[in-house]
């Protein structure tokens, strides 16, 4: 009343009555009845609504609590008083110490007989210790003085008779431990809790368990250590009670065998699953034992005593068979119940999934290289075969619930040791040897009286083995296969007329349909090559790799059942689309039902499509990209795109005939409709996994010519993806989905450019036909692309701009210094991804972004790729920058990446670009390419404290622009140079590698056509070259220094033909006597350095080519220096024995060889006749 009241004066009248009434009563009904109106009243009103009346409740029901001569009146008050103490919170920590020194007084005190009182101590003690919580691990002396008392105080109840005051007694304890651990000795307390589990009171076992449950998930093995010691002295326990080697977890296991109560069992389970987690990995032999001898137990007790009921475990006393003629056996062993064996199979599972972060637990050579060196451990690829006998065995029984773990262990099993190899054999892995026993397995859960729950789960078993890739035999491979074709019969409608729940019918359907669509995406994949990085080098082990006939194999098999599971595949994705449907929609579905669903099943079904979906959405996407578009042609000239089929995925109802190209493009509108509905979802961050599969199958669906041809002109489509994939780069930590949407994007990128390409076809087509007189301004094909005329771009209705948002997003979330304005403004861009993604997929994302960038310009009239280019430009340039660096104290050019490539290539791309020479955008174009030119030289000189940009990436990113933008972009003298500059130093760089690289950059742009681009350069940097050439020994001591005198020499030759004929002389003088200079003296040519060899016989070559090329100038110059056509005739001459001695040696070899073994019969006549 005071609750519902509300009022403190309405509390105030009531506490005060009741205050009264117990001053003045002296009989027990009135004292009791008051000192429980108090307690509830501190309970339901709260210690803030009742503090001020909490000192005078407290003395008063202290006072009741003495009263020795009315044991009722004691047990009401210690009752009211706990109720206070634990509504009181810390309001009431001032009266711990008084109420406890009353405990423990009525605790010395109170006769034993009186079991209520002693109980009614018990609970307040437990709530004096709620009172005080965490300040009992406190060191200070009334801390200490107060522990010590509870811990008395426990101790005191639980030396009671009573069992219900020893439960008290043990819940006091586990308070205790909950808020000082430490203070609580275990070695005591374990064994008095496990001598408990014996007794024959339920509400002392419960306590008991409970307290396990919560000592068992901070202290796990003290626990087991300490119950384990009753192993050792089992005449001091219990007669019930038998410990075993097993320890406490065997103990447990035995209890569920005999407890029928379902709160006791359900802390067993909780104590084991705390215990098996802790211990599991460490004791890996001891627990599969236990679990293997539960699961076993059954049917080596007796063969015939599994009769009862599955699932049922309250009659299982019946299986004991009753012997006569001889001694009963005191302790007869009990059949484990169908619901511990259940629960034996659960944990078996959880042992592999604790096992998970240990490599070595899945790795045979790794563990049997740790048994070896270290001579400890033990690790679960070692009980392979007991894992798979007891999935088998579980598979195997008459319980659907143990059928279903036992499927479930057989899958963890696949999952995890699929693709471990096996160290004896190469080539092959460790669960080709159990084929058969997953094939006996799963053969029962596919007959016909088999539940529907039991062959769904099956189904995904199966699933798993096929696509695991274990089995690469064609034979092992149609003993699984022949199970799931076997299960298609069951698509029927007619077979679910004996089923009691409809809803099942539709789980194993579903299951079935979800099972071929994995079986079917991998036999494709298989197919077409497997899965490769994006350097094309296949990521999976050796053992994992099946061979191109077992995926042609795969295949095969999959083939004869394509037509009518892509129909299932579909219909079923229809089911799902209708039954995603808002509420308000939920008029628009059929009135009798849909394909696998019956209308009053709806409610029930939706989980099942909900789980079942995604597969098959991939296993139609790549059935419709891979030739399913031109099976709708065949079906409209059967006429079966609507009718019945064997697994009637339609109404009965009569439908029009649709033509192919209405066929597929429903069937296009409701897989996009799937992918972008779950893309869209408030929910899709949660499952990264079914992101992942919804953007593999659009990438599938965009992949095709038709889609393309449907996408391409719809541009609020194309901007509607393109949204999404930015939504998709913005909210998943996965490099993987990056990566997707990035090349979803470059596919509607791709369709909008050819049907704009065919529009501006057929824009010039009309044009062409137009008389001349007729022409006007606006039939101009080129602005037919977005931003028009006026360079303007809708940012709403914008491909090119949500394009761009999704590039700028995508570089920010793995380079936040690209766009420092950009994270500020949105800092979880700057947070870490969650998962750790590889170089190399890093590398391909920020490719596939760069060349989606490239791609944007040509969407756009001349107007708008101007628009555009500034941040196209600024993107590029700035991966350059980050991608081309280096760390600071690195005196090593590092190889270029590959995005490096992709971003030099999309430099040179938009340097040509048409809009760099159009009339209309040219002067704009060239502009913003020479802001980017001295963007590129400028980063030379900016770095940061850590890092600095490699040379060689300026100077390759120099001369993209110098080389295929228009001349006026590099001709600029606060252009040139700068850039001549950077050439000139990086000539005279100490880095080798880095002059290396200089001088094939300035081949490329020595050997430009148009001289105005090449001219200042070779004036600038020849002369460089050539000094260098005339200041290098003929000795090389290494293959840098050998290149580097080769490139030089390269570049040097290419000046040859384009200097004027008066002075070619000098040059071809100059260089002659560089290469002759290389020449070594014929007589001591063995004696050098293998690269100073190398080095006279390049020259050679060089110079045995440049005298026909330029024989005058040749001569000129041999006939002018005698001593160099000495050396020259001298190298030459030397070069001519040499081969006459090798083709000497040749022919001599080939007259003396003669056959070892002669010949009686001379078969010269037998040659054949042409």
């Amino acid at each position: 009343m005071a609750q519902v009241v509300g009022d403190p004066r309405f509390v105030a009248e009531m506490a005060q009555n009741s205050f009264d009434k117990l001053k003045s009563a002296r009989d027990a009904v009135s004292r009791t009845g008051h000192s429980l109106a108090l307690g509830c009243l501190h309970r339901y009103v709260g210690g803030m609504g009742s503090g001020q009346h909490l000192s005078t409740s407290i003395s008063i029901l202290l006072a009741l609590a003495k009263d020795t001569t009315s044991p009722v009146v004691q047990v009401w008050a210690l009752h009211a008083l706990s109720m206070i103490a634990d509504s009181g919170g810390p309001m009431f920590r001032s009266y711990v110490e008084p109420s406890l020194a009353l405990l423990l007084e009525l605790l010395l005190t109170v006769p034993l007989h009186t079991a209520e009182v002693h109980q009614c101590i018990g609970k307040c003690l437990q709530a004096l210790i709620t009172t005080v919580g965490p300040e009992l691990q406190g060191t200070s002396s009334s801390v200490v003085m107060v522990r010590w008392s509870l811990l008395c105080g426990c101790e005191l109840v639980q030396e009671h008779p009573d069992p219900l005051v020893q439960a008290e007694a043990i819940a006091c304890l586990q308070q205790m431990h909950m808020f000082a651990p430490r203070h609580v000795n275990l070695s005591s307390l374990v064994p008095m809790l496990v001598r408990k589990l014996s007794c024959n009171h339920l509400l002392l076992r419960r306590s008991a368990v409970s307290c396990l449950r919560q000592l068992s998930q901070r202290e796990a093995w003290e626990v087991c250590e300490h119950a384990l010691s009753l192993a050792q002295g089992n005449e001091d326990s219990d007669q019930g009670l038998v410990m075993t080697e097993t320890g406490l977890p065997g103990v447990l296991f035995g209890l569920l065998d005999t407890e029928t109560d379902c709160v006791l069992v359900r802390n067993v389970h909780h104590t084991l699953t705390s215990t098996l987690q802790a211990l599991a990995t460490s004791h890996l032999n001891l627990w599969l034992t236990l679990c293997r001898e539960v699961l076993t137990s059954a049917s080596e007790s007796g063969s015939g005593e599994e009769t009862g009921e599955a699932g049922e475990g309250g009659d299982d006393d019946d299986m004991v068979q009753i012997h006569t003629g001889g001694e009963p056996d005191p302790h007869p062993s009990i059949p484990p119940r169908w619901t511990t064996r259940v629960f034996a199979a659960q944990c078996i599972a959880k042992i592999i999934q604790e096992c998970e972060n240990n490599r070595a637990h899945f790795d045979l050579a790794l563990a049997r290289e740790m048994q070896t060196t270290k001579m400890k451990g033990d690790y679960l690829v070692l009980h392979l075969s007991e894992l798979v006998r007891m999935g088998f065995m579980g598979a195997t029984s008459d319980s659907d619930d143990l059928r279903l773990e036992g499927l479930h262990i057989l899958h963890l099993v696949i999952d995890k040791f699929a693709h471990i190899p096996e160290p004896e054999f190469p080539g092959h892995v460790i669960l080709e040897q159990y084929q058969a026993q997953v094939g006996a397995a799963l053969r029962p859960a596919f007959a016909p009286e088999t539940a529907s729950h039991v062959t769904a789960r099956a189904c995904e078993v199966c699933s798993a083995w096929i696509c695991s890739g274990v089995a690469r035999d064609l034979n092992d491979l149609r003993r699984v296969h022949q199970l799931l074709v076997s299960s298609l019969a069951k698509l029927n409608k007619g077979n679910t007329k004996g089923l009691y729940n409809e809803s099942a019918a539709t789980l194993e359907k579903l299951a079935i349909l979800k099972a071929w669509a994995e079986v079917y995406a991998v036999a494709l994949k298989g197919a077409d090559g497997g899965e490769q990085n994006e350097n094309g080098e296949d990521e999976r082990p050796e053992a994992e790799i099946v061979t191109q006939s077992s995926e042609e194999s795969l295949l095969s098999l999959v083939q004869p059942e394509l037509v009518a599971l892509s129909k299932s595949w579909l219909a079923a994705l229809k089911d799902h689309a209708l039954l995603s449907l808002p509420p308000e929609f939920s008029s628009q579905l059929p009135h009798d039902g849909g394909a696998f669903y019956s209308n009053e099943s709806v409610d029930g079904v939706r989980p099942y499509y909900r789980s079942a979906w995604p597969p098959m959405l991939y296993a139609a996407a790549l059935w419709l990209s891979s030739g399913g578009y031109d099976k709708a042609g065949e079906e409209e000239v059967n006429g079966a795109v609507d009718s019945p089929t064997s697994v009637n995925i339609t109404s009965p109802t009569t439908t029009p005939t649709k033509s192919a190209e209405v066929i597929n493009t429903d069937r296009f509108y409701l897989l996009l409709g799937i992918c972008l509905e779950w893309l869209c979802s408030p929910i899709h961050s949660d499952d990264p996994d079914r992101s992942i599969v919804c953007l593999k199958s659009l990438e599938t669906l965009l992949s095709s010519p038709f889609p393309m041809k449907l996408v391409g002109p719809n541009s609020s489509l194309t901007t509607e993806i393109a949204t999404v994939m930015h939504r998709q780069v913005l909210s998943s930590d996965h490099t993987e989905v990056h990566q997707l949407a990035v090349t979803v994007v470059s596919l509607v990128v791709k369709a909008a450019q050819q049907a704009l390409d065919e529009e501006k076809r057929k824009k010039k087509k009309h044009k062409d036909e137009k008389p001349a007189n007729q022409e006007c301004e606006g039939c101009e094909a080129d602005l037919l692309g977005e931003g028009k005329e006026s360079g303007e771009i809708n940012s709403a209705q914008s491909l090119v701009f949500t394009a761009l948002q999704v590039c700028l997003c995508t570089l920010v979330r793995h380079k936040p210094r690209l766009a420092p304005q950009v994270v500020s403004s949105a800092p979880s861009l700057l947070a870490p991804p969650r998962h750790h993604a590889k170089s190399h997929q890093v590398d391909a994302l920020l490719s596939s972004t760069v060349t989606l960038l490239t791609a944007l310009p040509n969407l756009c009239s001349p107007a708008g790729g101007v628009a555009i280019l500034p941040t196209v430009l600024y993107l590029i340039t700035g991966v350059l920058k980050e991608c081309g660096s280096k760390a600071r104290l690195s005196h090593i050019s590092h190889p270029t990446p590959v995005p490096m490539v992709v971003v030099l290539d999309a430099l040179a791309t938009l340097a040509r670009h048409p809009y760099a020479r159009d009339h209309r955008s040219q002067d704009q174009w060239c502009s913003l390419l020479q802001s980017a030119l001295a963007n590129i030289i400028d980063l030379s000189k900016t770095s940061d404290d850590e890092r600095v940009i490699d040379e060689v990436v300026v100077l390759r990113g120099i001369a993209q622009l110098i080389l295929h933008a228009p001349a006026s972009v590099s001709r600029p003298h606060n252009l040139q140079y700068p850039a001549i500059n950077l050439f000139k130093m990086a000539t005279q760089h100490q880095q080798l590698n880095v002059r290396i690289q200089c001088i094939q950059t300035l081949e490329s742009i020595f050997s430009h056509t148009d001289g105005e681009v090449s001219t200042p350069y070779i004036h600038a940097l020849a002369p460089r070259i050539l000094e260098y050439l005339h200041e290098s020994h003929a000795n090389v001591s290494s293959e840098e220094e050998l290149q580097l005198i080769t490139e030089s020499i390269s570049a040097m030759e290419l000046l040859i033909p384009r200097t004027l004929p008066e002075h070619r002389n000098e040059l071809v003088g100059v260089l002659v006597g560089i290469m002759v200079g290389a020449l070594q003296d014929t007589n001591r040519l063995s004696s050098v350095s293998q690269h100073t060899r190398q080095l006279h016989q390049y020259a050679l070559s060089r110079l045995q080519k440049i005298g026909p090329q330029y024989p005058q100038e040749f001569r000129a110059v041999l006939t002018s220096k005698p001593e160099l056509r000495l050396r020259l005739e001298s190298a030459v001459r030397s070069q001519q024995e040499a081969r006459s001695k090798v083709d000497n040696t040749a022919s001599q070899d080939a007259s003396h060889h003669q056959p070892t073994i002669k010949l009686k019969t001379d078969f010269s006549n037998f040659a054949s006749k042409t």
